[in-house]
């Protein structure tokens, strides 16, 4: 029978700061030479190892000059460079479950999306990286508690955990223009838990913010208006338990699959008025 293998975080799998050149593994260095001809501080280097357990895992390094980022990825075939550039994010998908953090970056003129994970314990060494995936500055703080809102408050009092989960939404600026909250149901063996799936659209000024949540992961998808090619509440295709097509609020992107979410009947009506409205 073979083993199952152990993905789970660990201490030896914590995001790195980088203090001094030697640091950087041996195989990411030539990757980062030019940047550091140009004055890239060691500060400004991340290294993420891979969860030790995990034999075919990713081990990453991630660095930040001015406005740019650079993404390395290394495997067992090498390591992999992206620069990512102003402007280049044409969605960013931010998820956690309990410790692990992915981030799924796609970008202009790109079908595969870049990625990286990480232990969420050192996440602040990872803030300037992103924000500048974002679109913000890489120094910016983004507000850890909403302000007065008629709107907020009913979610405090409805879902608290959703209301706490909503503060993601300013990291892409604020304020929440106007928002959606639909709690979903379970299916199969999920339909007993107590936890059921909750989802949160959110109209920002810079563009939509969508939080989906369940038992397993909280995942937060960061959508620029110009990535937004219209949204509809029609038919979509989901994995089980459940019905595989549902009626669903689909956002459309240029960029990558829709982004659907499953409503109830009763939540018909509240999601077309509020994709009817969905303009920057």
């Amino acid at each position: 029978m073979a083993i199952r293998e152990d993905r789970r975080p660990t201490l030896a799998s914590w995001p790195r700061r980088i203090y001094s050149w030697n640091e950087v593994p041996a195989r990411f260095r030539q990757s980062l030479e030019k940047w550091r001809e140009e004055g890239l501080p060691p500060g400004n280097v991340t290294y993420i190892p891979k969860v030790h357990q995990y034999k075919r895992g990713l081990e990453y390094v991630t660095a930040w000059l001015g406005e740019e980022v650079l993404l390395l990825s290394g495997g067992e075939e090498g390591v992999t460079a992206v620069l990512i550039r102003p402007g280049d994010t044409a969605r960013m998908t931010y998820t956690i479950q309990l410790l692990k953090c992915g981030v799924e970056v796609l970008l202009e003129g790109r079908t595969e999306p870049v990625s990286f994970q990480y232990n969420r314990t050192k996440e602040d060494q990872l803030f300037p990286v992103l924000n500048l995936l974002l679109g913000n500055e890489p120094d910016r703080r983004p507000r850890t508690s909403h302000p007065a809102d008629p709107a907020l408050d009913r979610l405090q009092s409805d879902s608290y955990a959703m209301y706490n989960d909503a503060k993601l939404c300013y990291r892409f600026g604020e304020p929440i223009r106007e928002s959606l909250w639909l709690p979903g149901r379970g299916y199969g063996l999920q339909a007993f838990r107590k936890q059921k799936p909750e989802y949160f659209f959110a109209k920002m000024d810079r563009g939509m913010v969508v939080l989906l949540t369940d038992f397993y992961a909280r995942r937060t998808v960061y959508l620029p208006w110009e990535g937004l090619a219209g949204a509809a509440v029609e038919e979509a295709a989901f994995p089980g338990p459940g019905p595989r097509r549902r009626p669903a609020l689909v956002l459309k992107t240029g960029v990558g699959e829709p982004v659907a979410v499953p409503l109830l009947p009763e939540q018909l009506g509240a999601a077309e008025a509020f994709a009817a409205r969905l303009k920057p």
